[in-house]
């Protein structure tokens, strides 16, 4: 059977016309001259505001410049030595800095003359000059990359210090002058009474040996009294050197060690410094000055007691703790526990603590004691050397 065409539509419909687009506003000339007016506004404004801008750069720029300069005057004007430096290398000094460091040379590493000795405190240096010995003192500040170097001569406040130290030491012994009298007036007229009794030829030979060692006694009393007021009046260092603290510590710890195991008390020693710890000090005013401490806490102790010494440092000090087991420290005698011939003690002059405060000033070091829960608590401190 045959197949039918399909049936087709009398007419096709039309394919559909694109919508027509809004034509783009047009402006008006009023228009236009009102946007070009408001840019023309704007603009004036932005120029005036770029204006003022910039003359404020110019004024900032002028005071930076104003600032520098008096910056300039005043680092030339003052006598100590300004080093800046970048990356450790020099980039700029001042003029004062050529009176210290006459080799100074910009874009190199800054080395200090090889004749400046170490002093005692960090930091100081003596130094030879046509006038005599100088002590210069080096402060550097690290900010970054960058760093400033100063350097000024201290020997006026040095002796101005020595000399108000000086003066304070015979003050207090114009103060204390009725106890001296009394310190020496009780063994001399024990002596004087020995010597009478030896001189009378009526006493037997072993009665005359036995006031003779108690006049001997006696006389060695007021020898060590009278070498311990000098000691307090002239005490300062005479020759310092770098010395480790650990040997310090170590000799002082020696001496001591026979009388406590004599008397039956313990001596614990925990040191944490290294041999490499250097502090620059007459070392025997300094074993003295712990000696004295270490004597005052053994007479303080009891059999089977204990007296510990601990020793610790950073950078900038060294530290040394000495604790003892005894009764502590009177509170009406801390805050003169320190002066001369105060002591709670029947025996001793009653120097050896201010004689020991005196050699730690005069080495820039301090000392400090307190109570605690076992007994008493004495901490020194020293400066230690570091390098620049």
């Amino acid at each position: 059977m045959p197949i039918s065409p399909p049936h087709l539509p009398a007419t096709m419909p039309k394919p559909l016309a694109s919508e027509p687009k809004d034509p783009a506003p047009q402006l008006m000339p009023n228009q236009l001259a009102e946007a070009f007016a408001l840019f023309y506004e704007e603009s004036k404004k932005l120029e005036s505001q770029q204006a003022d801008l910039q003359e404020k750069i110019n004024q900032l720029t002028q005071e930076l410049y104003d600032s520098n300069h008096r910056l300039g005057i005043l680092l030339n004007a003052i006598p100590a030595g300004v080093v800046l430096l970048e990356h450790n290398l020099v980039s700029l000094h001042n003029p004062s800095a050529l009176k210290f460091l006459p080799k100074i040379v910009i874009g190199e590493a800054l080395t200090l003359p090889s004749d400046w000795q170490a002093s005692i405190a960090p930091g100081e240096y003596l130094i030879e000059s046509p006038t005599g010995r100088r002590t210069v003192q080096l402060v550097r500040i690290d900010e970054g990359s960058r760093s400033i170097v100063q350097i000024q001569d201290i020997s006026a406040n040095i002796h101005l210090h020595q000399q108000s130290q000086q003066e304070n030491r015979l003050a207090a012994m114009g103060k204390m002058a009725a106890s001296i009298a009394h310190q020496f007036r009780t063994p001399l007229a024990t002596a004087l009474l020995y010597s009478s009794h030896l001189c009378d030829g009526k006493i037997a030979v072993e009665e005359s040996k036995e006031f003779a060692e108690r006049l001997r006694k006696q006389l060695l009393g007021l020898e060590k009294l009278s070498q311990d007021m000098l000691r307090f009046i002239t005490n300062r260092p005479r020759k310092s050197e770098l010395v480790p603290i650990a040997s310090i510590v170590q000799t002082a710890e020696q001496a001591i060690r026979p009388l406590c195991e004599k008397k039956g008390v313990q001596l614990l020693s925990k040191i944490d410094l290294s041999k490499d710890q250097l502090v620059n000090v007459e070392q025997q005013a300094i074993v003295n000055a712990l000696l004295a401490i270490l004597e005052n806490a053994l007479e303080v102790s009891e059999s089977g007691k204990q007296i510990s010494i601990e020793g610790s440092s950073n950078a900038q000090r060294v530290t040394i703790v000495i604790e003892d087991q005894g009764p502590g420290i009177p509170q009406a005698m801390i805050d003169s526990l320190f002066e001369p011939f105060s002591t709670g003690h029947s025996n001793g002059t009653g120097l050896g603590l201010a004689i020991a405060k005196n050699a730690l000033e005069a080495h820039r070091g301090s000392i400090h004691a307190e109570n605690y829960s076992k007994g008493a608590r004495f901490t020194i401190t020293l400066p230690c050397m570091n390098s620049l």
